[in-house]
């Protein structure tokens, strides 16, 4: 039995729970069954969970990889034979972040190639001047011992620069002027740490040549020796990679050594991170359980924490935790958690998602020990999304839209040059075809806003949202303000006369087409334009998040009235609310009724002590007024 490649998730509709401890999943797949009577087919659950496989026969009609298990017993049947509804339950209460687990073809047109990055690095990263035998840049003057000359000569340099950005002849390999003041200041952080490095150095050697010492001082100024050695040589080494033409391994080697030495600063000096199991009950756990021990001990006792975390992450490569050791350490100032996630995001034999989009954003947002590179980071989120990873995918959209990392080196023209419209819409696209409610949600406010690229379209993002919804309940809570802006469209296109639908219209038929090139079945991004006049069970459901939260009424889809829909639904919002609010309250005062019964000796009783310790608060003379009861 062929199995059908599954390229996006067309136009089927999922939704989730949105409670914490909430499990159930609903899928709503439109099929084409041409004859197929609906008893007749089979739908199952394989691969402990994770596969959902349709099929009548022999044939295979449709099989998905889903995000995360789900039950194996499932409940399904056809309505209007031709759509499949399935109902089923998560293993876990967690939130999807989309629909499929959907890999990337390896050679998907998207990727940008290692080619193209290098010359990135080319431009982006220029290399350092390179070291002579004793220690100084070529560019220096043989005679420089003091600091004022060393300033000169990166002035100097510096003044290179500009002149060959400026010529009108100059190279595209010549450095861009905003570079210049990081190179000035590399070079100085570059020389400051070696001279820092030669007087411990100094100091250290001194120490070992008085005699007389204590041999426990001895031993320790060795151990200090040993540790500034072998962090001159790392720094040493770094520096004449600098001054190589830059390139992805050149950089991801310069980052590893710069991690090493600072791990050797702390006193690690393996090039492994080690942790061994103290019991036989260790080892029989889980590399979840693991977590979970070392999650339960981080209020308590930190050290014990890390221990379990650590366990889980070196012996069970456990992905989760080493991002979690990652913040620890980080919050720690300490560089073994990077060290290990970006250990981890380099295994080529076991791709790992999560660690090569945790390694994307250090390189997106320049974190300590990571350059804000752009190539950089393009290059591990690709790697991630290479995996199907949907949080990449959106990063990367993010990436080609502002042309730069969020921290960046580059000058505004650069920024500019760099973006790519087209490749931040298809990362999007890429997204929505396994059915990420966030980026359903960044399409539909696009066309709320009409912003790069897109027209205005009220019946788009009413499309898009209904999808963002139904996938993550929990979305509008985080944007309360959307149903409103989507209700002002309605009724700014229904302002517009006549001429307002044809703009709509204009944009329907180009999304319609576009979804033809790309020949794929019902991309979930596009909306045929003879459904524009049905109204869905996931419209009417954000229809009634929208009433929720003082947002717009739907209109029906088969409404003919004439009269202000604003004012007739302003009023009977207010009736509703009205007779609600007043049916609560006599509910309340019926049902704490009895409460007051039971609660009023006791209140008596409290006010009469507060009356004894406060005299002027009674009556002095209530014992006798009293007295004859």
């Amino acid at each position: 039995m062929s199995i059908p490649e599954t390229e996006s998730i067309g136009k089927t509709r999922w939704t989730q729970g949105a409670g914490d401890d909430d499990k159930s999943l609903e899928l709503r797949i439109p099929l084409v069954l041409e004859g197929i009577r609906p008893r007749d087919l089979k739908v199952v659950v394989k691969g402990s969970g994770t596969v959902l496989s349709v099929g009548h026969g022999d044939t295979c009609l449709l099989q998905w990889r889903l995000y995360a298990p789900i039950a194996d017993e499932i409940e399904w049947h056809v309505e209007n034979s031709d759509l499949l509804v399935v109902a089923a339950e998560k293993k876990t209460a967690a939130s999807w972040s989309s629909l499929l687990e959907l890999p990337l073809k390896v050679d998907d047109p998207l990727f940008v190639t290692l080619e193209e990055m290098n010359r990135m690095f080319a431009s982006q990263l220029p290399p350092l001047p390179p070291v002579t035998a004793d220690g100084e840049e070529t560019d220096a003057k043989p005679d420089a011992a003091a600091a004022d000359d060393d300033d000169d000569d990166l002035d100097k340099l510096l003044d290179q620069a500009a002149k060959e950005v400026k010529a009108a002849d100059a190279d595209d390999a010549a450095p861009p002027l905003g570079y210049a003041a990081y190179i000035k200041a590399e070079l100085q952080n570059y020389k400051s740490e070696t001279e820092e490095i030669a007087n411990k150095l100094k100091e250290v050697t001194a120490e070992l040549e008085l005699e007389g010492g204590e041999p426990e001082a001895r031993e320790s100024a060795l151990k200090r020796k040993d540790i500034l050695e072998e962090m001159l040589r790392l720094h040493d080494q770094i520096r004449a990679l600098r001054a190589k033409p830059s390139s992805l391994s050149n950089l991801v080697q310069c980052t590893l050594l710069d991690l090493q030495k600072a791990r050797v600063n702390i006193g690690e000096k393996g090039s492994e991170e080690t942790e061994e199991f103290r019991s036989e009950e260790e080892k029989a756990l889980t590399a979840t359980q693991l977590m979970a021990h070392g999650l339960q001990q981080f209020q308590t006792d930190i050290h014990a924490a890390l221990h379990s975390l650590r366990l889980a992450a070196i012996h069970h490569r456990h992905d989760q935790s080493i991002v979690l050791l990652y913040d620890i350490y980080s919050q720690l100032g300490s560089p073994r958690g990077a060290y290990m996630l970006l250990q981890r995001a380099l295994d080529d034999d076991d791709l790992s998602a999560t660690a090569n989009q945790k390694v994307g954003e250090l390189y997106d947002e320049g974190a300590r020990h990571f350059l804000p590179i752009f190539p950089a980071a393009l290059h591990f989120y690709q790697r991630a999304a290479r995996q199907g990873s949907v949080n990449a995918m959106l990063s990367l959209a993010q990436l080609w839209l502002r042309g730069s990392t969020s921290t960046s080196m580059m000058s505004d023209e650069d920024m500019e040059a760099q973006k790519d419209m087209t490749k931040y819409h298809a990362w999007l696209d890429k997204a929505i075809d396994r059915g990420c409610g966030s980026a359903l949600f960044v399409k539909g406010c696009m066309y709320i806003k009409g912003e790069h690229g897109v027209s205005k379209s009220y019946e788009q993002a009413k499309f898009y949202l209904d999808g963002a919804v139904t996938a993550q309940p929990q979305i509008l809570q985080r944007a309360p303000q959307i149903p409103m802006m989507l209700e002002n469209l309605r009724m700014e296109e229904k302002a517009g006369g006549a001429a307002a639908p044809a703009a709509p219209a204009a944009a329907a038929a180009a999304a319609t087409s576009s979804a033809g090139a790309r020949q794929q079945p019902g991309t979930v991004a596009r909306r045929p334009a003879d459904e524009a006049a049905r109204v869905s069970n996931s419209a009417a459901r954000l229809n009634a998040l929208s009433t929720a939260k003082r947002g717009p009424v739907a209109e029906s889809s088969g409404s003919s009235s004439k009269r202000d829909p604003a004012g007739s639904a302003r009023r009977r919002r207010f009736w509703e609310r009205a007779a609600v609010v007043a049916t609560v309250g006599y509910g309340v005062y019926s049902l704490a009724f009895p409460i007051r019964a039971i609660l009023l000796p006791a209140f008596y009783s409290l006010m009469m002590a507060i009356t004894d310790i406060i005299p002027w608060l009674g009556n002095p003379n209530i014992e006798d007024s009293l007295g004859g009861f």
